[in-house]
């Protein structure tokens, strides 16, 4: 079975992790200094918070919002996401207001997101499903916080720069299949102001001179290990070759799909460049799509995140999300394929599931 994701570690991820065994210390430390630098510097954000999963990343960054703006409580955010995005608001003590998605892709709508918008509503969250980023520069005049959760969308691009530098702030994982896959982790990117509040919450523990002065607060004792952060330096030195690859093999998929009449693609805008994180396409024979391509071995799925509202709320007042999430087809796709598997996923998509093979 071809996997419908994977991670894509290589040998040479390992040397950044040399030197561990002598210092006997698989603790933050040097390594983790070193991932917060290239974060910083690549992304164009001066303060960087590593944290356990970018769960707890994005946690962190909503408690340290909230202490700052008590009377403000609803976060926006996509109704078709990863659950957990959907855990870290509530975990947060705020409440998730959920927004349809688009009428030709699974992206959110900036415009009826933009309806939402009230005197309460203390941030949005951008999530860039399956790689393809939200249109956050609509944003702009919005007055709120708007976090960029690029736990699918780094080293997507707007107008040339990384969708990781827009926003407020910037959301990361370096989980196993993530486009950073480091195995476990994430971090906050921000500015100097709130990663102050981001760091102070993500402390293990203060000194026993804060705690005698202010009293006791707690805190979240997040961290990552110098395992951890080589790994995901290693990774960070090779994104725009592992998207560069994910572009090819999705070109290759748009060929082998036009032809078919029941397919939809998402449409491309200008100046937008997905990272092709994921590959999903639109079908009304979606079920028979899947079937086709799983009796041939190829891990395809009928979704690439949760229909929120199927849990929370009534699933009808997302009309788009209603009709657009059955139709969705996602197949494999992910840096480490050999070439033979992706030339075999892009043959039985041009076949397509009449095939008799």
């Amino acid at each position: 079975m071809i996997n419908h994701s994977a991670s894509h570690v290589l040998a040479a991820d390992f040397d950044y992790i040399r030197g561990i065994v002598e210092r006997n210390y698989v603790g933050p430390g040097v390594l983790c200094e070193e991932l917060r630098q290239q974060l910083a510097s690549r992304f164009e954000r001066p303060a960087v918070t590593l944290a356990d999963s970018g769960t707890a990343a994005l946690h962190l960054c909503l408690a340290a919002l909230a202490a700052k703006e008590p009377r403000k409580s609803r976060v926006l955010v996509g109704a078709y996401v990863c659950p957990e995005v959907i855990s870290a608001v509530m975990r947060a003590q705020l409440v998730p207001v959920l927004v349809d998605c688009r009428t030709d892709s699974m992206n959110v709508d900036m415009s009826a997101m933009s309806g939402k918008l009230d005197a309460s509503t203390l941030a949005v969250i951008c999530t860039g499903i399956g790689g393809a980023p939200d249109d956050i520069a609509a944003t702009a005049d919005w007055n709120v916080a708007v976090i960029s959760d690029c736990a699918q969308a780094v080293g997507a691009r707007v107008g040339g720069r990384d969708v990781a530098s827009s926003g407020s702030c910037t959301i990361l994982s370096f989980g196993p299949t993530k486009m950073l896959s480091a195995g476990a982790g994430g971090a906050f990117l921000g500015d100097e102001q709130l990663g102050r509040d981001v760091a102070a919450l993500a402390g293990t523990e203060l000194t026993v001179e804060e705690y005698k002065r202010s009293g006791f607060r707690p805190t979240y004792g997040q961290h990552m290990s110098d395992l951890t952060a080589g790994l995901a330096a290693a990774q960070l030195q090779r994104l725009d070759a592992m998207v560069g690859r994910r572009r090819e093999i999705a070109a290759a998929y748009d060929r082998a799909v036009q032809g078919h009449a029941d397919v939809t693609l998402v449409p491309k805008a200008d100046l937008v460049k997905s990272n092709r994180f994921r590959y999903y396409f639109f079908s009304e024979s979606a079920g028979t799509w899947v079937a086709h391509l799983r009796t041939r071995d190829i891990d395809a799925r009928r979704s690439i995140a949760h229909v929120i509202p199927e849990y929370l709320g009534d699933s009808s007042a997302y009309p788009n999300l209603l009709r657009l999430a059955p139709q969705l087809v996602s197949v494999p796709i992910f840096p480490a394929m050999t070439v033979g598997q992706a030339d075999f996923v892009a043959e039985m998509l041009d076949l397509g599931p009449k095939s008799k093979l």
